[in-house]
């Protein structure tokens, strides 16, 4: 190449003295090799979307600013719908623009999960925080086997699934009836309730209030989110891994999850015990069949990882990502109610009329529930739950917008810009139901909200969250009156970030509703509702 001719040229300019021709060669590589790194770095940054500067090994890391999801706000607002930052020694992609999130989330090569240490220590079990072929598999083989179970839209599946969450919803109405309008915080009754749906599909395990498993079981995934959390900071700078309170933590990990392990093991092992091919229950069932089915036709699973212990995590990825969530969005319902009391007597009026008092709500009802239906929708925008919604990461280099984001970098939906944009919504702050009724009065929703993320990591759980929120509410509005209690301050929309955006505790008087005038005349005029009226809730 050119090295030989260079070499010659300056041997002969020099005179023939190799010690004079090495040493500018020396000089010429310590001036040109820190010159070509540093355009080759321009062009790198030249090539990615604009963002804030950061400094070096620290990146941007001390200058953010809490909430996250605020601050991150601001810099859309700054830099635009689509920019980058470097956090420690990560760099991330940020985009706050539904038609980018789209876009991107739809292609292969935004499907991947961001290497931490997070995903070290599950060591690629599981299927929140897995990828490639195992991901594809698992999540075929949940949507089918779900969708079995009654995760359906098919009104067969959907009756099933109704009757088993509606045996939770009465259980829960009971519990918050016993109260007997005393102030109360719902959010034990919510988590053991929503709880036991999950396990019943998952497991068909059920759980009592006041169970020590229960309260143990919950007490692990509640350490397990703050624990996780404090992993953060290693993630970003990855010296924090040598520090000794690191350790601390993953040992503590480490136990946490040999514990709920164990637990897991313990019911799989019955399953198995108890297993008939021709009697698949749950999906702990589903998975023991097509496992001895692979093993009969010497086929492979899971990408040879070991069968029980992705059994294991499967059971935990489902019931954290399944229980959490709808709890939580079920507080924020309740609170939006007590702070909208016109609101909630729109959905009581439309309850009344369409159901009538002599029964609860059913699936059934939903598409005759517009107004109802309307409001949980808005609880979701508003309540903004998961405010940077599940971060991906690329699996290759791609292109972007115009932008070329490097593989491995973690790209973030910021979900609460897209649901805060006044562009999009009029008066977003605002808590507004009728924005998703059309002018005939039927639900519309928009394709720029996307509460449960889109493309193909997209929540598949959303089906059961649907139905349960609906049930749930509609149920307790039906119900019951929501008061807060006589003095008590008016709770906070600030809410506390954590692995989600939760209230602030509150309680609330829960009233027993009494039957209505209107009521009265609408069940005698209408035929179908000659049947007796029961006391709903104290059955």
């Amino acid at each position: 190449m050119l090295v030989e001719p260079i070499m010659l040229w300056l041997w002969h300019k020099m005179g023939g003295s190799i010690n004079e021709v090495l040493c500018t060669l020396s000089v010429f590589a310590c001036v040109s090799l820190p010159v070509f790194l540093l355009v080759k770095w321009v062009i790198y940054i030249k090539n990615l979307p604009p963002g804030p500067w950061g400094m070096p090994i620290w990146g941007y890391l001390p200058f953010m600013k809490s909430p996250t999801h605020l601050h991150f706000h601001e810099l859309a607002k700054k830099y635009g719908k689509i920019f980058s930052v470097t956090i420690g020694s990560g760099l991330t992609v940020v985009i706050s623009d539904y038609r980018i999130i789209r876009d991107a989330f739809r292609r292969e090569e935004f499907s991947g999960r961001p290497r931490t240490d997070f995903m070290s220590i599950l060591d690629g079990y599981g299927i929140i925080n897995t990828e490639g072929a195992l991901w594809e598999d698992q999540r075929r083989f949940l949507h089918k086997n779900l969708r079995s179970f009654g995760m359906s839209n098919m009104s067969r599946e959907k009756t099933k699934m109704n009757e088993k969450i509606m045996h939770e919803v009465e259980m829960f109405l009971n519990r918050v009836e016993s109260k007997r309008g005393a102030p109360t915080d719902i959010s034990s009754y919510l988590a053991l309730s929503i709880s036991n749906v999950i396990c019943k599909l998952t497991m068909s395990v059920r759980f009592h209030l006041n169970d020590p498993r229960f309260e143990r079981f919950m007490k692990l995934i509640d350490e397990g989110f703050k624990l996780f959390a404090c992993l953060a900071s290693v993630n970003y700078i990855p010296l924090f891994r040598h520090l000794p309170w690191f350790h601390d933590i993953r040992n503590k990990i480490s136990q946490n999850r040999a514990e709920m392990a164990e637990f897991h093991q313990n019911i799989i092992d019955d399953h198995k015990d108890k297993f008939k091919k021709d009697s698949i229950n749950d999906i702990t069932d589903a998975y023991i069949h097509e496992i001895r089915q692979a093993e009969n036709e010497g086929r492979e699973l899971f990408q040879g990882k070991d069968k029980d212990r992705q059994m294991q995590q499967i059971l935990g990825d489902l019931f954290s990502a399944g229980m959490e969530t709808v709890k939580t969005t079920l507080k924020w319902a309740e609170l939006f109610m007590v702070l909208n009391p016109e609101m909630a007597r729109e959905v009581q009026d439309e309850l009344d009329r369409v159901v009538t008092r002599s029964r609860l709500p059913t699936l059934e009802d939903l598409p005759n529930l517009p107004i109802t239906e309307a409001t949980i929708l808005e609880v979701l925008r508003r309540s903004n739950l998961v405010p940077l919604g599940t971060p991906h990461a690329t699996t290759r280099d791609v292109e972007l917008d115009g932008y070329k984001i490097p593989a491995g970098t973690t790209v973030i939906p910021l979900l609460y810009s897209v649901h805060m944009d006044t562009e999009l919504w009029d008066d977003p702050e605002a808590f507004r139901p009728n924005r998703f009724l059309a002018e005939d009065g039927k639900v519309r929703k928009p394709n720029y909200f996307i509460p449960f993320g889109v493309g193909k990591r997209m929540c598949m759980g959303e089906v059961l969250a649907r139905m349960e929120l609906f049930l749930f509410f509609s149920c307790m509005m039906h119900n019951f009156n929501l008061t807060l209690p006589k003095s008590a301050p008016l709770p906070s929309l600030r809410g506390n970030v954590g692995i989600t955006i939760s209230p602030e505790p509150f309680e609330v008087c829960f009233l027993k509703r009494p039957l209505q005038t209107n009521v009265m005349a609408y069940m005698a005029n209408n035929a179908e509702a000659s049947t007796p009226i029961r006391n709903i809730g104290s059955h």
